[in-house]
């Protein structure tokens, strides 16, 4: 098997065989019933090997790819707000207060606040003047409502909301307000205390996702994560008659670690944040988030009843070559890949690391299967994870016990 990095030069030999992929993944994870959980489109893949920002990586066997993923790149709006996941790391009242402490006083801090919002308007009126011609607030009332009624509930992948989104980030960037649009994002005219757009805080209170839960040690650890100091791991798929968590890994680790680089080669920021986002029930993807060193997230819904899980890591510029070492060791220690040297301790620190995060997995579907939060196609599925779970763990744990 040859992995390489798929880019223009070479993306017209592999494109076809990479979108056929996505469509078999689709597919077959339509047969099981367990929904359409990723598809990347071609023009996406397209997207994605065309802006060196990112990096799409795939592995061949005999020739044929069987498996990819994509990384997104930081500074890229590829999808819109889709690589934004940092904003969801700042939607309750502790980041405010984590940005009015930068100010000298409250009452600064609220005069900012209320300009900012004011701003937000005027951008959000020339969102609506690129889309329908004028600023028609009826307009847009009539075509949100109609979201909220439609099966999209106008979340991500509306196209209004992206492109109201993209229109205001233009407008904000033009201005040279980015920060302050970030730090003030989910201001509305109730927390500025102004005379309020109706149109527009609906726009911002329909946008809000829906938190579950917060899994995070230090929430303000986060608040200073943007666009442009996020790498996201996007996509990561194999074939489904031969399909391996470990080639997953193996993809995903590879351009992250590249991308990684890149960023701190080029970029004067001492901090980088790596985002990744799942379905709740993709419990084969929180193994790879897991093997990544993924542990802080929120439980939230994005889109239309579909839960999601954003998971982020902060990366200090003097801490990336440790991680980077221990993706390495890592991939060498499980899956022989590279002849890095892994020590008897850090390699009990790898099993108990996964046998944590497994375990915590099975008990978290036992669970949910009590509460009978799965369908009947997904049950059956995520029963086999469990199972698996609870079988390797009886290995590992005779495998620990050996080495102790």
């Amino acid at each position: 098997m040859d992995i390489l990095e798929v880019t223009m030069s070479n993306y017209e030999l592999y494109f076809e065989q990479m979108l056929n992929l996505e469509n078999k993944v689709k597919s077959d994870m339509s047969f099981r019933g367990i929904g359409d959980l990723f598809f990347t489109t071609g023009d996406g893949i397209k997207d994605y090997v065309f802006d060196s920002r990112h990096h799409v990586y795939v592995l061949l066997d005999g020739g044929n790819v069987v498996s990819q993923t994509y990384i997104i790149g930081s500074g890229s709006h590829i999808q819109g707000d889709y690589c934004d996941l940092a904003k969801y790391f700042t939607m309750d009242e502790g980041f405010l207060q984590y940005v009015a402490d930068k100010y000298d006083s409250n009452d600064i801090f609220m005069r900012v606040c209320k300009s900012v919002y004011k701003a937000k308007t005027c951008a959000f009126n020339y969102a609506l003047k690129k889309i329908y011609g004028k600023i028609d607030y009826e307009a847009f009332m009539v075509d949100l409502n109609k979201e909220k009624m439609s099966n999209t509930h106008f979340d991500e992948r509306c196209i209004l909301r992206r492109k109201i989104n993209r229109y205001m980030s233009e407008f904000m960037e033009s201005h040279g307000m980015v920060e302050l649009y970030r730090q003030f994002f989910y201001v509305d005219s109730s927390y500025a205390l102004v005379d309020g757009l109706m149109a527009y805080d609906e726009f911002l209170h329909t946008s809000r996702a829906h938190v579950y839960d917060i899994n995070v040690d230090k929430k303000e650890d986060y608040y200073e994560a943007d666009v442009y100091n996020t790498i996201e791991v996007d996509t990561y798929i194999t074939d489904p008659e031969y399909r391996s968590g470990g080639v997953a890994k193996i993809l995903s680790s590879l351009a992250l670690s590249k991308t990684i680089c890149e960023y701190f080669e080029n970029s004067e920021r001492d901090v980088l944040y790596l985002s990744v986002t799942l379905h709740r029930d993709n419990y084969l993807s929180e193994s790879v988030a897991s093997f990544l060193g993924f542990k802080n997230y929120i439980d939230l819904e994005r889109r239309a009843g579909i839960e999601r899980k954003v998971y982020m890591k902060m990366i200090k510029r003097d801490e990336y070559p440790s991680y980077l070492s221990y993706l390495e060791k890592k991939l060498s220690y499980f899956y022989g890949y590279g002849d890095v040297f892994v020590s008897d301790y850090e390699a009990r620190l790898y099993d108990n690391e996964k046998r944590s995060h497994d375990l915590n997995i099975a008990c978290e579907i036992d669970r949910r299967i009590m509460m009978k939060e799965f369908d009947d196609a997904t049950l059956g599925f995520v029963k086999g994870i469990r199972d698996n779970i609870y079988d390797n763990h009886k290995v590992l744990f005779k495998k620990l016990n050996k080495t102790v």
